[in-house]
């Protein structure tokens, strides 16, 4: 038998990887979740399936917790899902990148406009899987928990500094995107399920698409 094309979830620690997973489950009672006692404190890197889905998830450990005693750590799991991206990148229809609302401007800030050496770990991350043409999805989780005028400012400066890495940003309007180097991002909340069923139909639109 043929094995299951693969969803790809990956971001910081603590940003809701486990609950959109559940989302996008038929059964959320049983998964569980892989969270550890702290954040990025997991490692395992394990595919999540049912039999009546399509595909099935692999949600790769967190990363980018910053306390100077976890670099080494932090190091580890960058170089344990290069590792893992390297072997299996062929086995992915498609990817969600998935990003806290509420932290955005505060890693913008610490890697890039106060720091002109350093690049954004996600944006890091996102250069290395299109190099292996792996189709992306950037969800900006917790969008229920910022105001208006500050979604659009961290929107604005999330999209022009991506610009300064290549990346071309641009809002999902519908489930193709035409042009190579436009990266979709989606406005989402877990909590409040914002823009599930456009998740849901992006998602199939690809599976589809690597059918």
């Amino acid at each position: 038998m043929k094995d299951k094309p693969s969803l790809l979830i990956m971001g910081n620690s603590n940003v809701g990887k486990s609950s959109i997973t559940r989302l996008l489950l038929p059964n959320p009672r049983k998964f569980k979740g892989k969270a550890g006692k702290q954040p990025g404190s997991t490692l395992l890197i394990k595919s999540i399936e049912f039999p009546q889905m399509l595909y099935k998830i692999v949600d790769l450990p967190g990363f980018g917790y910053m306390k100077e005693s976890s670099r080494r750590r932090a190091e580890h799991i960058k170089k344990q899902i290069v590792i893992h991206i390297e072997k299996h990148h062929d086995e992915y229809f498609f990817g969600l990148v998935i990003l806290n609302f509420l932290r955005i401007e505060d890693e913008l800030k610490k890697y890039f406009m106060e720091n002109g050496t350093t690049i954004p770990l996600t944006f890091e991350l996102i250069k290395f899987l299109r190099e292996f043409e792996i189709p992306l999805l950037v969800i900006l989780n917790k969008v229920d928990k910022i105001s208006v005028f500050d979604k659009k400012r961290i929107i604005s400066l999330l999209i022009n500094s991506a610009k300064a890495y290549g990346l071309n940003l641009v809002q999902v309007t519908n489930e193709e995107v035409k042009v190579y180097n436009e990266i979709p991002y989606l406005e989402f909340s877990a909590i409040k399920k914002t823009n599930l069923d456009k998740l849901k139909r992006t998602i199939n639109a690809f599976l589809q698409k690597k059918g």
